[in-house]
């Protein structure tokens, strides 16, 4: 039986076995899905929906000037944060 087997098996293999390595790796690619959602969900997208909101609404009450200027100003504000982040 396979019972038998494994237990007849050298000590040597036993040792030498890393039978948690695929648990380990579903577990690290779980929480990293995980991460990616919560960041989607909570961050990027009510950030992106915001953007769009707000800039909307600059265009229809000021026109596309306006709308152009909060729309640089937050691209700048971003460039010069990942700018500033990976000089760091």
């Amino acid at each position: 039986s396979v019972f038998e087997h494994v237990h007849n098996l050298d000590l040597t293999f036993h040792l030498d076995r890393n039978t948690g390595a695929v648990s380990r790796i579903l577990d690290r690619g779980n929480r990293s899905i995980s991460f990616l959602l919560n960041a989607m969900v909570f961050n990027i997208v009510p950030t992106t929906l915001e953007v769009g909101v707000v800039t909307g609404l600059m265009a229809w009450q000021f026109g596309a000037g306006h709308a152009m200027v909060v729309l640089g100003t937050i691209g700048a504000y971003t460039g010069f944060t990942v700018g500033i982040t990976q000089w760091r």
